[in-house]
């Protein structure tokens, strides 16, 4: 024992050790570590091997998890890809990141300004990269559920990955969609999306696509001078954790919603809206199915939400959630600024949607509350990223799409039932 600024420092080590070891470990683990982000955990597993067993354990992933969604939201994911600039819809990179987007919200009484005016720069937080020697496609569309992100690629193939715990697993191969060099040609989508979400019933997390399949043999019609192919969309689950393969489910006469308890898909309405090909797209907003509606003669979207809780999953009931027009400079009148919209999150009365159009991919905030006409009210524009050697880099042009998602930490596993 000696003396260190008048005080006993052995007395002060001995009173540390006897209250940690007063505290108990089930204690410790569920008031205290239950709080700590994933890297953070990663660490303590290694302290000893109850810590590592217990943090492992269902019990603490399942409560970390519910404790991750209660939050408020405080940052978004993104996934920054480079497009090829020759345009192949197939070109691959051999590594794919992840970073972590601040959720700045927009100042008061903030008004928007288009995008060539736009200056503010984001930096945002490397999370994890991941390098896959078989390539991954540069074109992709990934979505979020419960801290994990499915994504889906220009080819069949599909990836899966928890970036807080860093898994990345590709799954097999589903069936093979026949017409996706057609849709790429003329339809202009060179990725067909994936659902993921939580079978409640089977208490599993599943991956659902959709695939075109031909139907007989490609005909010409002589009158028109074109050629014309029937096809049916057939859809098929994938089961997270199971060690299986993709499960084909029955064929509807369309495309629509999926239902988790009889595992079969469900045909669906659209909005009493118009259909703009290029422009419309779907997305998960709030937990609801969301639909965009893009006006093809003016810079105007309209967001449209389902609900399905008062008439069941066949009968969604739509509700125009609000609508957003876009201003532009007086020597930029330009309609295709802004030529596709997808909102990711709202928080509050505000809604921040990904954007991209003539110049390159930006986020906006705008009004949620209303259903007649508004401005965008802020523009957020110039993501910085960062490298897993720490330098930054500017994806600031038209050859980068920002794939921005909710997202919140969570430690489920991917090959594993540990929730």
């Amino acid at each position: 024992m000696r003396l260190r600024s008048g005080r006993l420092v052995g007395s002060d080590e001995k009173r540390r050790r006897t209250l940690a070891t007063a505290i108990p470990d089930d204690l410790l683990i569920y008031e205290v570590l239950i709080h700590l982000p994933a890297k953070s955990l990663a660490r303590c597993r290694c302290v000893c091997r109850f810590w590592r067993a217990a943090i492992a354990g269902a019990a603490f992933v399942h409560r970390h998890l519910q404790l991750s969604r209660a939050r408020p939201p405080s940052s978004m994911l993104s996934i920054p890809r480079e497009i090829d600039a020759a345009g192949d819809d197939c070109a691959t990179s051999s590594e794919i990141s992840f970073h972590r987007l601040p959720l700045l919200l927009p100042p008061a009484h903030a008004h928007a300004q288009p995008p060539p005016g736009a200056s503010a720069i984001t930096d945002t937080e490397f999370i994890f990269e991941k390098a896959w020697s078989d390539g991954i496609t540069r074109h992709i569309i990934p979505t979020h559920c419960d801290g994990l992100v499915a994504i889906a690629t220009a080819t069949d193939t599909v990836f899966v990955c928890n970036p807080a715990t860093r898994e990345f697993v590709v799954l097999p191969p589903g069936t093979h969609n026949e017409l996706a060099e057609l849709l790429r040609l003329h339809s202009g989508v060179p990725v067909l999306p994936v659902a993921l979400g939580f079978d409640q019933w089977r208490n599993r997390y599943v991956i659902a696509r959709y695939f075109y399949k031909k139907d007989g043999e490609a005909s010409f019609n002589e009158a028109t001078g074109e050629w014309s192919q029937h096809c049916y969309v057939g859809h098929e689950v994938f089961t997270l954790g199971g060690g299986g393969s993709w499960e084909v489910t029955e064929y509807p006469p369309q495309a629509a919603g999926i239902q988790s308890r009889p595992r079969a898909f469900a045909v669906v309405p659209r909005p009493p809206t118009g259909w703009n090909r290029a422009g419309d797209d779907m997305a998960d907003l709030d937990g609801k199915l969301c639909y965009v509606h893009a006006d093809g003669e003016a810079a105007t979207f309209r967001v449209w939400l389902a609900d399905d809780e008062h008439d069941g999953p066949h009968e969604l009931r739509w509700s125009l959630r609000f609508c957003i027009k876009f201003l532009y400079l007086p020597d930029d009148p330009d309609p295709d600024v802004i030529h596709h919209m997808r909102p990711v999150i709202s928080v509050g009365d505000k809604v921040l949607s990904a954007a991209t159009g003539k110049y390159y991919p930006c986020l906006l905030w705008a009004a949620t509350m209303s259903d007649e006409e508004q401005e965008a009210v802020h523009f957020h524009h110039g993501l910085q990223y960062q490298r897993p050697d720490g330098s930054k880099y500017m994806a600031q042009s038209e050859d980068f799409m920002h794939h921005v998602l909710p997202y919140f930490e969570s430690l489920v596993s991917l090959t594993s039932y540990n929730y």
